[in-house]
């Protein structure tokens, strides 16, 4: 028994993961992070069809990065689990900043962050002694993969936190909602201009889910620039999906 329930969950988890027949490479995507300076990777997954459109797959796969404050999601959802942060929308404004989020992890622990870490098989590496920098200097590492999964995990409610968490966090990251579209997303940039970028556009209550990955930005134009310039051309962002 135990078997045949290993093997279905192999199976569940092989109906969304990268595959030759389920994965298409758009140049059209690299042309628009070159035009901004951007060297990185992009992947969009629709969630029906399990069908990924991805500029550069190997760094999509096997190059993992810092999370910068990509990270900071883990806190946050652990801080509404515990009830750290006011669920009431008026106060997340005191939620935007770096300093926030160290006096945060530094109440929730080392010890419960590793915790989390591994319950939940978030990238490679550790949290060093110092909590000022370990999601930043890499010796916390994590590929656009997994910060694919991680996002749709999210989603659909499927991290190990209480739902009414997930449900506000996603409240949190939902940057544009209107009659369109709905946007949210998670970023992080560092001060060499690496950047993560990560979350879903729902168009007709469906979602799709995006990251995108930059070692390095040479240009004034944002992420979310970037981002949605790719989202655009994909066909997003005009209500007709």
């Amino acid at each position: 028994m135990k078997q045949r329930i290993g093997i279905a969950i192999l199976v569940c988890a092989a109906m969304f993961a990268c595959t030759p027949n389920n994965v298409k490479t758009d140049a059209a995507i690299a042309k628009i992070m070159d035009s901004a300076g951007m060297k990185g990777c992009f992947a969009l997954m629709e969630n029906g069809s399990g069908q990924f459109t991805i500029s550069d797959l190997s760094m999509y796969k096997d190059s993992a990065y810092a999370p910068l404050a990509t990270f900071f999601a883990l806190p946050s959802l652990i801080a509404l689990d515990r009830g750290y942060i006011n669920h009431n929308a008026a106060t997340w404004i005191t939620t935007d900043s770096t300093n926030y989020y160290v006096s945060l992890m530094e109440k929730i622990s080392r010890a419960d962050l590793i915790k989390t870490i591994d319950s939940i098989h978030y990238g490679k590496g550790i949290i060093s002694a110092s909590m000022n920098d370990f999601w930043k200097d890499a010796s916390l590492r994590i590929t656009a993969d997994e910060q694919l999964g991680f996002i749709k995990k999210l989603y659909f409610n499927e991290l190990p936190f209480q739902k009414r968490s997930q449900d506000m966090y996603k409240k949190m990251i939902l940057k544009e909602d209107n009659a369109g579209y709905k946007l949210s997303y998670i970023q992080g940039i560092d001060a060499s201009k690496a950047a993560w970028i990560m979350g879903y556009v729902e168009e007709n209550k469906h979602p799709y889910f995006f990251v995108m990955h930059a070692t390095t930005i040479q240009s004034n134009k944002t992420p979310i620039d970037v981002l949605k310039s790719i989202l655009l051309q994909q066909g997003f962002l005009k209500g007709v999906r």
